[in-house]
């Protein structure tokens, strides 16, 4: 320590030689003042350790750079030496140790004070101290108590940092500012004079950092770059901060310059950092184009998606079109095989398309989640009547159950709720070959302004092996390893349900037993539909009612299969109308005629569907001006659908259609009245039953009422398929009964609760449920014969029941 001091005035006392001989530089005047300083605190530290010590050999022995006084809880009452150069506490009257120093090891600090206290022994300890500018310093605390009353103690601590003094800091602080890599830093005063400049990115043009001293910013730098500079360096000196980029030569730079104020806040100087931003901005520029080109990219996209659906749809609507109406001629039994092929064929390959362009939509992020109150029965009896047919051809039941706590009308997205339940329900019925296929809406749970609805679609299938489970909703995976040609697909269906279900915030889950069955299940949080929130009411129509007979409807497309399709089907409805081939052809028949409703497709020569209607719609004096108008597209792309809306469509008809999905959506258009089919809602359902048998059972119809939605075919239909699969459950249990194969007779009893629960047949439900307890829970076997006869004779009336109540 003395040595380090003797060395330190031996150095100022140079300087003050090289004062007097007249040769001195700023750089030695500074490094003097810093020596002085330093020297100021090490007797600030000796003034502050002198009244302190009473031995004077001790207080001879020990010089410390910093001295700090606290107490046993660590509360600061003193402190100097070089503290303000290193650490820059915060002085006040709360000053903590951790506020002096940031010592690595405080655990051992702490465990030192309190073995100083407990022993009354000095203690000295060696640890790394972290500057301000987060420099590690290794040093040593000395300990020692000053005042020893129980419970006051004060301890004297004297800090020495091993080999590092001030001017060490300091060049460490000069090396970083010299080092800064693709930065330059400058001081200037207000002359615009440079006073320091550090930082590397100078030397790209062959300048050094010792250059910039004395010069100002018009003679270290050429008269373009200094022009530059300057606006900068004029604002921070007029107390303004001032940022922008500048380029020199092939660089860009970023520049930041702010002012420097003295004492009295008067700006003396401002500092300047400049920073080499080229890569930045060629990153910035790589960025935009890629953005530009993933717009490129997304619009191609688009393009492809609606030109590849037109180009596969339009043909396919002919195939679809023609084999229908083929179908409705008198065939042969060959001829109704290959019907029946083409028909089958071409499902696929919709379906395929359908597949394959809802999922380029979801990777795209083109599939939106529409939040539009709906009726849940409507939706369940379109996909009733969509599939029961197949289930019939396949002898398979099938069968629909909504919770009748679900309300009426809720808010989501109806389209794509129908379209995970037909992707489920279609693979159910394709993977099942006996049995049933349930579908079941049930209420999870319900608030005063949102329910949760649990969808369940269970077969008794194939199933899914148990390896595929985890996997099942991957793309390209099917639910089983061994291709089986005559179950079609490339397992895109259930990729997209996992997909659209989360978009509507769902999960989507799979039970399965690898040849018993699968039982899918998803949950969608709804809304509950307010007052003010209109249902679209569309009703179901049907053919047989003939209700376009003598109507005037105009149908234009440029496809002559479509055109001949549409003149067979027109036909079919006794309409009067007129086929157009192109756009400037439909447009000269609607200002010559006025129809009824007009079809128009959307690709077309010379105009095009959008183009014709926007024409109609501007022109007050054209006969149609107000006329209802479809657009006719195989365009599967929503924003392009509410485009042609926006446009002046009413609606829109998506290819390929079939007779009946046509003759629906036109009279919806057209709101016309219907004969048959729909029924007003009655003020009371009322069940026909014969009186005076006090075991007869009410059947109740009114859950089944809602979900028909007034629709007689439907109601009859769901009756009839009750019927149908209450005959197979007798048949079924009987044949379990007379084997004896009691878990056989419980599996009976717990399917078919779910369908008289439906119907309210509360009696017949205690006894499935009992008869299940028996013989799958507690196995009391004794009380099951006679539990089934009583199941069989309960059934067998309501079967009665059933039949009466059919409309």
């Amino acid at each position: 320590m003395k040595k380090r001091l003797e060395n330190q005035i031996q150095e100022i006392a140079q300087i003050i030689n090289h004062i007097e001989d007249g040769d001195i530089d700023v750089d030695s005047l500074m490094g003097m003042d810093e020596l002085l300083d330093l020297l100021s605190s090490k007797i600030k530290s000796t003034k502050l350790g002198n009244p302190l010590y009473g031995d004077v050999k001790r207080h001879e022995a020990e010089r410390h750079e910093a001295i700090f006084i606290f107490d046993s809880s660590f509360k600061v009452y003193k402190y100097t030496g070089i503290f303000d150069h290193l650490f820059y506490p915060e002085k006040n009257e709360k000053l903590e140790v951790t506020d002096l120093l940031k010592i690595e090891d405080s655990e051992l600090f702490s465990e030192q004070v309190k073995r100083l206290i407990e022993t009354r022994k000095n203690q000295e300890l060696e640890t790394i101290i972290h500057s301000a500018q987060e420099i590690p310093l290794s040093a040593t605390i000395c300990l020692e108590l000053i005042s020893e009353k129980a419970g006051e103690e004060l301890i004297l601590a004297g800090v020495n940092f091993a080999n590092t003094t001030l001017s060490d800091i300091k060049d460490y602080q000069q090396i970083v500012i010299e080092n800064l890599p693709g930065i330059d830093v400058y001081l200037f005063d207000k002359e615009y004079r440079y006073v320091l400049a550090g930082g590397r990115e100078k030397e790209r043009f062959g300048l050094t950092n010792s250059y910039f001293a004395g010069k100002t910013l018009f003679e270290a730098f050429d008269e373009k770059v200094s022009k530059r500079l300057f606006p900068f360096y004029h604002k921070a000196l007029n107390g303004e901060m001032a940022d922008g980029e500048i380029r020199i030569e092939d660089q860009v730079y970023y520049i930041w310059a702010t002012p420097v104020g003295n004492f009295n806040d008067q700006v003396v100087g401002g500092t300047a950092i400049v920073q080499n931003v080229t890569k930045d901005k060629e990153i910035e520029l790589r960025l935009k184009k890629a953005k530009n080109d993933a717009q490129e990219a997304e619009k191609a996209k688009s393009t492809f998606l609606a030109s590849m659906s037109h180009e596969i749809r339009t043909p396919l609507n002919a195939i679809v079109g023609f084999s229908e109406q083929l179908n409705n001629t008198q065939l042969n039994k060959k001829q109704e095989k290959f019907v029946r092929l083409i028909n089958d064929s071409s499902e696929h390959l919709l379906s395929l398309v359908n597949e394959i362009l809802v999922l380029f939509k979801l990777g795209m992020g083109k599939v939106f989640i529409d939040e539009i109150p709906f009726s849940l029965t409507r939706i369940l009896n379109v996909i009733y009547n969509s599939f029961i047919i197949r289930a019939n051809e396949k002898r398979l039941q099938f069968f629909i159950y909504i919770d009748p706590e679900i309300p009426e009308t809720i808010v989501g997205d109806p389209f794509r709720i129908r379209q995970v339940i037909i992707n489920l329900v279609s693979n159910a019925l394709k993977y099942t070959d006996e049995g049933r296929v349930d579908l079941r809406c049930l209420l999870q749970k319900g608030g005063p302004d949102e329910v949760c609805v649990r969808f369940e679609v269970e077969d008794t299938g194939v199933g899914i092996a148990a390896d595929l489970l985890p996997s099942i909703f991957d793309e390209f995976t099917q639910s089983s390893s061994q291709p089986d040609k005559k179950r079609k697909g490339v397992g895109l269906g259930l990729t997209i349900c996992k997909k659209m279900v989360e978009l509507m915030d769902g999960n989507i889950r799979v039970n399965s037993e690898e040849g018993k069955g699968s039982l899918f299940h998803f949950t969608i949080p709804f809304k509950k539909a307010t007052g003010k929130e209109a249902l679209d009411n569309e009703t179901h129509f049907f053919l047989k009612e003939n209700l376009l007979q003598g109507k005037k409807i105009l149908f234009a497309d440029d496809d002559e299969y479509n055109l001949l399709l549409a003149e067979t089907v027109l036909t079919n409805w006794e309409a009067d109308f007129k086929l157009a081939r192109n756009g400037e052809e439909a447009l000269d028949n609607l200002l010559a005629t006025r129809y009824d409703i007009i079809l128009l497709d959307i690709h077309m020569p010379k105009l095009t569907g959008v183009e014709v209607i926007q024409e109609v719609r501007k022109n007050k004096l054209n006969p149609n001006y107000k006329i209802k108008a479809l657009a006719v597209t195989a365009n599967v792309v929503k924003s392009d659908v509410k485009r042609y809306m926006d446009e002046g469509f009413d609606g829109y008809v998506l290819k390929p259609f079939k007779e009946h999905d046509l003759y629906n959506k036109i009279c919806n258009v057209l709101k016309l009245g219907s004969s048959t089919g729909v029924l007003e809602e009655p003020e009371e359902m009322v069940v026909k039953q014969e009186t005076g048998n006090e075991d007869q059972l009410d059947f109740d119809t009114h859950n089944l009422w809602v979900t028909a939605n007034g629709d007689k075919m439907f109601f009859n239909k769901m009756i009839d398929t009750f019927l149908k699969n209450t005959t197979v459950m007798l048949e079924n249990l009987e044949l379990a009964l007379s084997k004896e194969d009691w878990k056989a007779v419980g599996e009976i009893a717990h399917k078919g609760i779910p369908s008289f629960t439906y119907f309210s047949l509360a009696r017949v439900v205690e006894k499935l449920k009992h008869l299940e307890d028996l013989a799958l829970r507690s196995e009391e076997f004794d009380d099951v014969p006679s539990l089934c006869k009583d199941v069989v004779l309960l059934v067998n009336e309501v079967i009665k029941r059933a039949e009466n109540a059919k409309l």
